[in-house]
């Protein structure tokens, strides 16, 4: 749902309206609050009408002719709102009038003055928002952690030390990626967050390759804070699966015309194991490596036994 502030005013076109017909809803500060019987003035032409808003908080003025000029306005809480210069064309219009909610404005402002205040004790967890992505590239299987840091309080939260999340030990190559807080820092596989936690979500994102030699791999991670939803997504192209106990379904989907295998399962503890069985891996027979390493023993031996035992050459009279 957009900020009702950022489309009040503003025309659109609406298939559920008739031609020649504009709706104008009146709220104060958010969609949930309606103003039923406020007066609407509505200026076509140069001529103007009032129509008070009902139950819904909607007034509609029908019958324009397509070229008419027109422009809502209301008063509302002592506060004159008005819309763009609306012309009437070829299908119904919405406006949306939206005043100032003074509960609403008084809370945003204490939320600023708290969330710039000390820090309490607290607890974070990683929202629903946090997800697991696999991508393979060129037979390497990349991993990343996008995580939400969700506190749910109105001032900075202090968890008693930093956010440390260790990544798998198998992990290769790990590194931060934006966005992600200042504070965030990534010391081989140790992924640390000082805090404290600023009201509502930081985000904390961190890559990593996950190696592997045959056709599947297991990722092990242990979460340091509760995760809210477990969510895995891995790109359909690649023909990558993935199977643990912790997921509970799965379902495809696109992203950007790609399919997208989507897979999810309810929310773990703090300090909860997660396994991950990732299959469908690109491998190569071994037989080859392990000749070619046998040949290299062999020639070895050889070349030491030549140097250690250097062959009898014939006497000369």
């Amino acid at each position: 749902m957009p900020d009702p502030k950022q489309i009040s005013g503003v025309p659109l076109p609406a298939g559920d309206v008739a031609t020649g017909s504009v709706s104008v809803r009146v709220i104060r500060g958010s969609f949930a609050n309606n103003v039923a019987g406020q007066p609407v003035e509505f200026s076509v032409d140069g001529k103007t009408q009032v129509i008070n808003t009902d139950a819904n908080g909607r007034a509609l003025l029908a019958g324009l002719r397509s070229g008419a000029h027109l422009k809502a306005a209301t008063v509302l809480d002592g506060q004159r709102i008005e819309s763009q210069d609306i012309v009437i064309g070829s299908t119904g219009l919405r406006v949306v009038l939206v005043g100032v909610d003074p509960e609403a404005e008084k809370r945003v402002a204490e939320d600023a003055r708290l969330a710039a205040g000390p820090a309490a004790r607290g607890l974070i967890v990683l929202g629903p928002e946090s997800r697991i992505v696999t991508q393979l590239t060129d037979d390497r299987l990349d991993v990343f952690y996008l995580l939400q840091v969700l506190n749910s309080a109105r001032t900075p939260v202090d968890i008693g030390g930093p956010l440390v999340l260790d990544l798998p030990a198998e992990a290769r190559g790990a590194a931060l990626m934006d966005p992600s807080p200042k504070d965030a820092t990534l010391n081989g596989t140790r992924l640390t967050v000082t805090g404290p936690f600023a009201p509502g979500a930081t985000t904390v994102n961190v890559g990593f390759e996950l190696p592997f030699s045959g056709g599947s791999v297991r990722l092990d991670q242990r979460w340091p804070v509760a995760l809210q939803q477990l969510l895995v997504l891995v790109p359909g192209t690649s023909g990558i699966d993935v199977q643990s106990s912790a997921l509970t379904g799965r379902r495809t989907a696109s992203d950007q015309g790609q399919p997208l295998l989507v897979a999810t399962g309810p929310g773990l503890a703090a300090n909860a194991d997660l396994s991950l069985e990732i299959s469908g891996l690109p491998h190569h027979p071994v037989w080859p490596r392990e000749l070619a390493l046998t040949l290299a023993g062999v020639i070895l031996s050889i070349g030491i036994w030549a140097a250690v035992f250097p062959a009898s050459r014939p006497r000369h009279a």
